[in-house]
């Protein structure tokens, strides 16, 4: 016979399980625009994957967990019981759980010993999957049809479409996206880039990648710039701008991507 009781608590430690098992891979797991660059999986699932089985688990979790503490609700009281049976909030027990809370939610948010390790891990694999397999030359450029991908990237589109076109892949429309190019010929977007990298526009010069995670001073200075002349060009285009914004912060402003940023200071 079915108990409700048990149903609750039981569907909570399974819900549990399934948090802690999606929770650990999507720690793991390359970033997002490295992860849908290269068609990213494991064990059968990709990171699109993980984060909706770990959202529903989340949600199925916390439901439970409501529910487990209305059932239980007597037994939780009687832990904020002192020796006299009153309630009192501030017990022995609940200031030791509220301390750990604290400790643990600001060793988050300031990243002191050793929660700064901790999170410093997910930092560690985020660049060992992009030496591992390479990042895309923007985010979600995977996303970009051919010929916007081209323009961005100074490559010759009638070229592009043509060596691909030789190589038995497809390319239905100027429009088509890179994802859906790659997934017809069985390959990852990844791989098709690196076939059309290439055939660059002549006289041209190679757009650099990874220019999101760098500063406005720090472009300048690898791509020889004048930081002044780069803080006028874009003042002058409305950007709020110091020498140390991050480049993606910079182009979010405007609905922009970081290499837009590089090619207007380039000028």
């Amino acid at each position: 016979m079915l108990n409700f009781r048990k149903i609750v608590s039981l569907t909570m430690l399974l819900s549990f399980i399934v948090v802690v098992y999606s929770g650990v891979f999507l720690f793991i797991v390359p970033e997002g625009k490295v992860a849908y660059w290269v068609n990213w999986q494991l064990l059968g699932l990709s990171k699109t994957q993980y984060a909706e089985v770990h959202d529903v688990g989340v949600l199925l979790f916390l439901v439970s967990s409501v529910l487990h503490i209305y059932l239980n609700w007597n037994v939780i009281l009687n832990y904020l019981k002192n020796k006299s049976r009153k309630i009192v909030l501030f017990t022995p027990n609940f200031i030791a759980a509220l301390v750990i809370t604290l400790i643990f939610t600001a060793g988050s948010l300031y990243k002191f010993p050793p929660f700064e390790s901790f999170l410093n891990i997910a930092t560690s694999m985020d660049k060992y999957w992009a030496q591992e397999y390479g990042t895309p030359p923007f985010g979600h450029a995977e996303l970009s049809g051919l010929k916007d991908l081209c323009s961005k990237m100074n490559l010759d589109f009638e070229k592009a479409k043509k060596i691909l076109e030789e190589k038995g892949i497809t390319v239905k429309s100027k429009n088509e996206t890179l994802l859906k190019i790659s997934e017809r010929a069985g390959m990852t977007p990844a791989e098709v880039y690196k076939i059309i990298k290439p055939v660059r526009i002549e006289g041209s010069e190679e757009v650099p990648t990874g220019l999101g995670k760098m500063t406005l001073e720090g472009v300048c200075k690898k791509y020889d710039i004048d930081i002044d002349k780069a803080l006028d060009i874009l003042k002058n285009q409305g950007f709020r701008v110091t020498h140390e914004s991050p480049m993606k912060e910079i182009s979010e402003q405007k609905g922009m991507l970081p290499m837009d940023i590089y090619k207007l200071i380039k000028q």
